[in-house]
C-alpha cells in the first residue's frame, strides 16, 4: 500500500512543482467552473492564496462583463462541445482580490480523457505589453500627426524608388490619394519624363555621397498635369553595415518663390538698363544712429558717372569723403552744404554740380537728396544723380542753332521787305540830295553879289545833318535787328520797341496802301526782355498782317496794334487784321513749321515765333475775328514783376 500511494503521490508532488515552476499564471477548473488547482505565479498576479480561491467559481478572477458571460459558455460549450474560447488565445481582463483589473493573454486548453471535463487556463499577464504598445501607437499617432500637419512635402523611398510613405502636404501638391501613390514608381507617377534621367541620376548621387542630406531642385507634374518646382533635401537611409534600404527626401514648394525671384532679377536687370540708359544712378546712406542696421547702396549706373569701380562686396559703398575730394573740386562746398542742409532738416534738396572728367573735360549732374528722420535717431539720405553733360551739350548746341535761325528768318524778313527800308531810306537820302543842290546854288550866289552867309544857307545845311541823322538811325536799327547775337535780356520801355518795328513796317504798308492803326496802354511797366527778339515777333506778325490784306479793296486794308496789360503783369501785344483770315484747315496746325498760306513762304515765321515768346516763359495765340480776319497775341509775364 505503501509503495502505491508513495508511487502515486511522485507524479503528483511533480505536477505541482511544475505549476509553480510556471511565470504564468495556471489555473485548473471543473466542468462547473469551481477551481481545483491554482499555482504560485497566479497567487503573486492576483492576491490570492490557492486556499482561498480553491473551490470558487472562477468568475471571481473575472470583470462584471466577463462574470456574466462565463457560465453560460460553459453552459453551451458542454452542450455543443464547439469551442469559442478553449484552444483559442484571446486578451481579456482579469480581475484581482484588491479589485484593480488588468489585461491577461488568457489560452484555456480541455483535458483529455477527464470525465468529467476539467480545464487549465494559462493567463500571461500583459500590462507591460499593452503599455508598451499603447505608447508605440501614441508615438505613432504623432509622428502621423507631424507628417500631416508638416507644411513641406515628405517622401519616402524604396531602393527601386518605389513610394513608401508620403503625407498629406506631399498628396495635396500632386492631387493624388496617399493609396494611388504608395507602391508606385515615383518617377512615374510624379517626375515629368523630360526630368526622369536627371532625377535618377540625382538619387544614386545622394546614395554614394557622404554627406548627411543632399539639396536638390526638380519639377513634379501633378494630377491635372500641372508642374511644381520643389526644392528637396534628400538622404540615403542605411543599414548599421551601411548598405541603402531606402530614401527619404522633404520637399518645399518653390515655384511661387522662385518666380518672384525671377521677377525680381528681371526688374532689377530692367532697372539697371533703364538707369545705364537715362544716365542716373541712386543711392541709399544711412548716417547717425545704427547705421549698421541697413547696407548702404549705390546702383551700378552710379559707379559709372563717378568713373568708380564696383567694389567686390555688393553692401560696400565708396568713400564719400574721397569722392568730394577728387571728382568735386570746383563745387565741393556748394555740395557740402547741399549735405548739411539735408542733415539738418528732413526734406529734398537739388543741385548741380561739375565732376572732374577726362583731358580736363568737366561732367555735369544733377544731384537730387532727400532725407528721413529714423526711429533710433539716425537719417536715411536717398539720392539720385543725373548726368545732364550730353543735354547742357545739347541744350547749347540747340540755343545756338536757334539763335542762327532766328538771324536767318530775320535776314529773310528783311529781304522781303527790301522795298520799304528802301523807300524808307530813300526819303533822307532825297532830302539830303536836294538840300546840298540848294546849299550848292545860296553859296555861288552868295559868292557872286557877297550876301550874309547866314540864313538860307546855314538852314540847308542844318536840314543835311539832320537828314544824315535820320538815315544813320534807320541804318543802325536795321543793323541791330538783322545782327547775329547770343539771347540777351534788358528791361525796355514796351511802346518804344513796338514804335521802333512800326517804323520798319508801316513803309512797306504805305507801299501795299495797308493803314496801321495804333492803341498803346501808356501805363505799361517797363519789362525785362530780349529786344530784338521780340521785335522779331512783332516783325513777322506785321509782316503777315500786311501780306494778307492783298485782296481787301484799298480802303479797308487796316491793321490794329494793341498793347496792355493787367494787374497779374502780363504784357500783351495784339496784332489783328480784316484780312480773310487764317483757312479752317489750316487753324490747328498754323504755328507748326512750314504750315503757310503763301505760294513762295517757308512756314517757319509763326513757329519761330512761338519758339521765342516760350523761351520767354509767355504764349503766342491765335483767334478767328468773326467779322473777318484774324488776330494774334504775344502774352509775356514780366520775369521780376515789372517796374519803373
Amino acid at each position: 500500500m505503501t509503495d502505491r500511494r508513495d508511487s502515486a503521490s511522485a507524479p503528483q508532488g511533480e505536477f505541482q512543482a511544475l505549476l509553480d515552476a510556471t511565470v504564468d499564471a495556471v489555473i485548473m477548473i471543473d466542468h462547473r467552473g469551481h477551481i481545483e488547482a491554482f499555482n504560485r505565479a497566479g497567487e503573486r498576479l492576483f492576491g490570492y492564496t490557492a486556499d482561498e480561491v480553491i473551490g470558487q467559481n472562477v468568475s471571481i478572477l473575472m470583470t462584471a462583463t466577463d462574470r456574466e458571460s462565463h457560465d453560460r459558455y460553459m453552459s453551451r460549450y458542454m452542450e455543443s462541445r464547439v469551442p469559442h474560447i478553449i484552444g483559442v488565445g484571446r486578451e481579456v481582463d482579469a480581475r484581482r482580490k484588491d479589485g484593480s483589473t488588468f489585461p491577461v493573454f488568457l489560452s484555456v486548453g480541455q483535458i483529455q480523457d477527464a470525465v468529467p471535463p476539467r480545464f487549465i487556463g494559462l493567463l500571461h499577464d500583459i500590462t507591460l505589453r499593452r503599455e508598451a504598445m499603447a505608447a508605440i501607437r501614441r508615438e505613432r499617432d504623432r509622428a502621423n500627426l507631424y507628417l500631416e500637419i508638416a507644411q513641406v512635402f515628405l517622401l519616402a523611398l524604396s531602393t527601386d524608388l518605389r513610394v513608401q510613405l508620403v503625407n498629406r502636404k506631399g498628396c495635396e501638391t500632386l492631387l493624388r490619394r496617399e493609396h494611388d501613390l504608395l507602391g508606385r514608381d515615383w518617377l512615374e507617377v510624379a517626375v515629368p519624363p523630360s526630368h526622369r534621367t536627371a532625377v535618377r541620376r540625382v538619387i544614386e548621387d545622394v546614395a554614394i555621397s557622404k554627406d548627411d542630406a543632399t539639396y536638390v531642385e526638380y519639377e513634379v507634374h501633378d494630377a491635372d498635369g500641372h508642374r511644381h518646382l520643389i526644392g528637396w533635401r534628400f538622404m540615403a537611409l542605411r543599414h548599421a553595415d551601411g548598405f541603402v534600404t531606402g530614401y527619404f527626401a522633404s520637399g518645399e514648394n518653390i515655384t511661387h518663390r522662385r518666380a518672384m525671384e525671377l521677377s525680381v532679377e528681371r526688374t532689377q536687370a530692367l532697372l539697371n538698363e533703364a538707369q545705364e540708359l537715362a544716365k542716373l544712378g541712386n543711392f541709399e546712406i544711412f548716417v547717425g544712429g545704427d547705421a549698421n542696421a541697413a547696407a548702404p547702396f549705390w546702383s551700378p549706373q552710379l559707379y559709372r558717372i563717378f568713373g568708380l569701380d564696383a567694389p567686390a562686396a555688393p553692401d560696400a559703398a565708396p568713400n564719400i569723403e574721397a569722392i568730394i575730394e577728387r571728382l568735386i573740386p570746383k563745387d565741393r562746398e556748394l555740395l557740402q552744404n547741399l549735405w548739411s542742409q539735408v542733415c539738418a532738416e528732413p526734406a529734398m534738396r537739388e543741385a548741380e554740380l561739375r565732376l572732374n572728367g577726362e583731358n580736363q573735360n568737366f561732367k555735369q549732374v544733377q544731384i537730387s537728396l532727400t532725407s528721413t528722420a529714423m526711429g533710433d535717431g539716425g537719417m536715411r539720405i536717398a539720392g539720385a544723380v543725373l548726368d545732364i553733360t550730353e543735354a547742357r551739350r545739347a541744350a547749347d548746341e540747340a540755343r545756338i542753332a536757334q539763335e542762327r535761325m532766328t538771324h536767318v528768318a530775320r535776314l529773310a524778313t528783311m529781304g522781303e521787305m527790301t522795298a520799304g527800308i528802301a523807300h524808307e531810306l530813300n526819303q533822307p537820302l532825297a532830302a539830303i540830295t536836294n538840300y546840298a543842290s540848294a546849299a550848292s546854288r545860296l553859296a555861288a550866289l552868295q559868292a557872286r553879289i557877297g550876301a550874309d552867309p547866314d540864313g538860307d544857307l546855314g538852314s540847308a545845311l542844318t536840314q543835311i545833318g539832320e537828314q544824315a541823322l535820320r538815315a544813320g538811325e534807320i541804318i543802325r536799327r536795321l543793323r541791330a535787328l538783322v545782327q547775329n547775337r547770343e539771347t540777351q535780356r534788358e528791361t525796355v520801355r514796351v511802346n518804344e520797341l513796338v514804335e521802333e518795328v512800326l517804323g520798319f513796317a508801316r513803309s512797306d504798308a504805305r507801299l501795299s496802301e495797308v493803314q496801321i492803326v495804333t492803341e498803346f496802354d501808356i501805363g505799361i511797366p517797363k519789362f525785362s526782355l530780349d529786344r530784338v527778339q521780340i521785335q522779331q515777333v512783332l516783325l513777322n506778325l506785321l509782316r503777315n498782317a500786311i501780306e494778307s490784306l492783298a485782296s481787301n479793296p484799298r480802303d479797308q486794308r487796316i491793321v490794329h496794334v494793341r498793347t496792355s496789360h493787367d494787374d497779374e503783369r502780363i504784357l500783351r501785344i495784339e496784332v489783328a487784321d480784316n484780312g480773310p483770315g487764317v483757312p479752317e484747315e489750316l487753324v490747328a496746325r498754323i504755328f507748326d513749321p512750314f504750315c503757310t498760306t503763301k505760294e513762295t513762304g517757308t512756314g517757319l515765321g509763326l513757329a519761330i515765333s512761338r519758339t521765342i515768346v516760350a523761351a520767354h516763359h509767355g504764349k503766342l495765340s491765335h483767334r478767328v475775328i468773326p467779322t473777318g480776319g484774324a488776330s494774334f497775341t504775344v502774352e509775356l509775364p514780366s520775369p521780376n514783376g515789372g517796374g519803373e
